[in-house]
């Protein structure tokens, strides 16, 4: 592994999750997905080890979830009737490959460790099918310009898909997603899906109509090997609807959504589910049983709510920067602009560097000209807490927004 990727996955390590995703929707017989992950060489040792948590990930059970999620939004996203198609994060999977999109501009986003690695096996295979008007972009979708720019060659309206990202952001970066979507949907008209407030939900549901009592054990496993590789702590914002307070959190989630400029339309799932590769030999009850669990659950439309009043919003990003000096075992970063997964590896790479040169007794971190700071750019702050042990990192000159995630997370009690 080169330094730049090393750096990234140490700051973004999500982003690793996205391997399972496609190599779960090969395993259930998408042969698109297959030709891709022998291309980039993923497998499931590679992708999340070995051990009982991360067997569970790789289940017959799991594999129904993934195909589940990933055709049923196929076909939603064809039937939104758009020809341009916003996949945010469009991970590793072949959706641009697929005959149904043949016609659909397709712009792939995810972050720069997944789109510089997929991008050009994926164009190859583009090239060879002589399919055309595909792109792939490298963004933080919590960052607007960075959101926009992807944007740049489109004309007319556009669907934008957000499939297994909400569940990753915290409560900041989540209002910053919403902002940033509801404004380009706002510019080009166009809707937002996403499957991702009820996939706990029907991922317990599938689950207990395909092996029953062990559904709840099988889907913690499954989370916690999930949560392990992706270094988060997954679910813990108002759009994952809770497996157990489901009616409180669609009502709770409606009201939230209302109140960033939302109109929200719930699509039963069970209108838009194909029939699954994964299940076609399994006993027709259990069919049956399936049929059944899924027949609650939603897809979350959501369409900017034209009589929404709303500030006025600053997209002008400073450039970001980082500073390090050392002395005496003391060190000092500087920090200016805004701190995210596409910052975070050079911030990292800065202290780093410094460290390795006079290694830091105590670090004061000088964030007044910070404007924000995602959960990547905190776990930068964790490696030094790591390093120079609690109470030995000091951060000051914080603006509100930042102090407020600060406390959202916890970390205001890390630091001094």
């Amino acid at each position: 592994m080169d330094e730049k990727q090393n750096l990234r996955e140490r700051t973004n390590p999500v982003f690793n999750t996205a391997k399972a995703t496609v190599l779960n929707i090969c395993l259930a017989g998408d042969s698109d997905a297959r030709l891709l992950t022998e291309k980039l060489g993923i497998d499931a040792d590679s992708v999340m080890h070995s051990g009982d948590d991360q067997k569970a990930v790789f289940d017959t059970a799991n594999i129904a979830v993934i195909e589940t999620r990933y055709r049923t939004m196929n076909n939603l996203i064809k039937a939104s009737g758009k020809n341009t198609v916003l996949d945010i994060p469009c991970g590793y999977t072949p959706r641009a490959l697929n005959e149904m999109f043949k016609d659909t501009h397709y712009i792939g986003c995810d972050l720069p460790a997944v789109i510089d690695e997929l991008a050009p096996i994926m164009d190859g295979m583009l090239r060879e099918r002589g399919i055309k008007n595909k792109e792939y972009k490298s963004v933080d979708a919590t960052n607007y310009t960075s959101l926009r720019s992807a944007l740049d060659s489109v004309d007319g309206e556009i669907c934008v898909t957000t499939e297994g990202l909400i569940m990753y952001l915290n409560d900041s970066e989540l209002a910053e997603l919403c902002s940033n979507i509801r404004s380009i949907l706002k510019e080009f008209g166009g809707c937002w899906l996403t499957y991702d407030p009820e996939s706990s939900s029907l991922t317990l549901s599938t689950m207990k109509a395909i092996i029953g009592a062990d559904a709840m054990k099988t889907m913690m496993s499954s989370l916690k090997a999930f949560s392990n590789k992706s270094d988060i702590e997954m679910g813990k914002n108002i759009m994952n609807v809770s497996v157990f307070d489901y009616q409180n959190g669609v009502e709770k989630l409606t009201e939230f959504l209302n109140s960033a400029g939302f109109s929200v339309e719930r699509i039963p799932v069970v209108k838009y589910m194909p029939k699954l590769n994964s299940t076609a030999n399994m006993p027709d009850e259990t069919k049956a049983a399936l049929a059944e669990a899924i027949k609650p659950f939603c897809v979350w439309k959501m369409t900017p709510n034209e009589n929404y009043k709303e500030s006025e919003a600053d997209f002008e990003d400073k450039n970001f920067s980082v500073t390090a000096k050392s002395h005496g075992g003391k060190m000092k970063i500087t920090l200016r602009g805004r701190l995210d997964s596409i910052t975070a590896p050079e911030f990292l790479a800065v202290y780093e560097k410094n460290a390795a040169e006079e290694k830091p007794e105590k670090i004061t971190v000088d964030a007044s000209g910070l404007e924000y700071i995602s959960s990547a750019g905190l776990r930068v702050l964790l490696i030094m807490i790591k390093q120079v042990g609690n109470g030995n990192l000091t951060v000051t000159g914080q603006n509100e927004t930042v102090q407020t995630i600060f406390e959202q997370t916890g970390f205001a009690d890390l630091v001094s």
